[in-house]
């Protein structure tokens, strides 16, 4: 695991961190979400000299407190604003996002309404207003978004929660459309799935980066969790039954087995989101789990008894594909690569190769269409047996690229 260095003066700062704080060598001096407890205890890390934290998460969080301190600068705030300035602060801007930034924005925003459910009568709006602006974007940015959320799950878990919840809406959004569910439903199902985790979201943020047994407390918790949550949405002012009946059963594993004719809207729901959510959940990474492959999590989910894809697997698997957008592949030419856009059928997306049949970085990255023989996907790979980071920079740009070769090829 990468590591980059972190300014001990920041964790004095700031109410608490939300990546672990290591040494060089991986020894972990201070969990996520962590605060200091006593001058003593900052005086003990100081002890370990240089601090590191995970790359990924580091730069994460250092994006945000830097359009957080961007904010308090346009402000003229005083000078004590910015030197607490936190990242938080970017959740109740409504500025402009750069482009293939908008993702990150919204996982910001939801993880700050989610913050403290029921504190105050504004929360669920600020919810609303996240389910509304990913509908707002155009349709044809889903696998931009999917390879956003999907990326991220496999190879961080800062701000697991929210990135949970958002390819989980996504997700299960889309395998609703393909099962012909009206837009009604849809909507319903879009609210349970942003909302299902409501009171258990610091928690199941914690549990990203725990390691070893959970403790009694914590399991308690989320046995609990899936009634808590429904219980807090009734009294902040949520009346659909159906969305409530959704988040209440949505660990609920005894409705897979009853004919989908027996059961109620809200349990239909919660049929899908279980199943959408346990596969979210298999591609992201857990402290002491990598994500699985595509194909592994595929096969967790999608398939029923005979070994074959029931019809909400199926349908999963026309929604994100075989090789969903964000996840990692071997091509027939050796390279590896990451896929980045769904193609005509599930198993032959729109890749880019990042190194060569040896492991070495390709010094820029190509596009592979895995409908071409010769660079089919050959298997499906783990975060772990990548051999490079993508350069995100040049992902995007490859992206528009593409897309606006697509729209040519549309117009012509």
């Amino acid at each position: 695991m990468k590591l980059l260095p972190i300014s001990l003066d920041q964790v004095q700062l700031q109410d608490a961190l939300p990546f672990d704080l290591l040494t060089a060598n991986g020894l972990l001096l201070l969990p996520a979400n962590r605060r200091l407890e006593s001058p003593s205890a900052l005086t003990r890390l100081r002890g370990h000299g240089q601090v590191y934290g995970p790359a990924r998460d580091v730069e994460a969080w250092r994006r945000g407190l830097a359009h957080a301190v961007h904010k308090v600068v346009r402000r003229n705030a005083p000078l004590l604003h910015l030197a607490r300035a936190r990242p938080e602060l970017l959740y109740g801007e409504q500025g402009v996002v750069a482009p293939g930034e908008e993702w990150s924005d919204l996982a910001w925003r939801l993880n700050a309404a989610l913050q403290e459910p029921g504190n105050g009568p504004g929360w669920i709006e600020r919810v609303q207003e996240v389910h509304a602006r990913l509908r707002a974007l155009p349709a044809q940015r889903y696998d931009e978004a999917l390879f956003h959320y999907i990326h991220h799950g496999a190879c961080n878990t800062y701000l697991y929660s929210s990135h949970q919840a958002l390819r989980c809406m996504l997700i299960a959004s889309e395998t609703a459309r393909r099962l012909a569910w009206e837009p009604e439903r849809i909507e319903l199902l879009d609210r349970a799935a942003l909302l299902m985790n409501v009171a258990s979201w610091r928690l199941q943020n914690q549990l990203a980066r725990h390691h070893g047994r959970l403790d009694p407390e914590m399991r308690a918790e989320l046995q609990r969790h899936p009634d808590a949550g429904a219980q807090l949405l009734e009294r902040s002012g949520v009346s659909e039954p159906d969305c409530l009946d959704a988040v209440r059963l949505h660990h609920d594993a005894s409705l897979a087995g009853r004919p989908d004719g027996e059961l109620s809207t809200g349990e239909r729901l919660a049929v899908l989101l279980r199943r959408v959510d346990i596969y979210c959940a298999r591609l992201s990474r857990r402290a002491g789990r990598g994500a699985l492959s595509a194909l592994q999590a595929a096969s967790h989910v999608c398939l029923g008894a005979d070994g074959q894809p029931d019809a909400i697997g199926a349908a999963l698997l026309k929604a994100v594909g075989l090789y969903p957008p964000g996840t990692f592949v071997k091509l027939a030419s050796d390279e590896s690569a990451i896929v980045l856009t769904r193609g005509d059928r599930a198993n032959q997306p729109l890749a880019v190769a990042l190194s060569d049949a040896q492991g070495h970085a390709l010094q820029e990255p190509r596009l592979r269409d895995t409908a071409e023989p010769g660079y089919a996907v050959r298997a499906a790979l783990r975060p772990e047996q990548m051999p490079v980071d993508p350069p995100m920079a040049k992902l995007l740009a490859l992206r528009v690229a593409n897309d606006e070769r697509v729209r040519l090829a549309s117009a012509a």
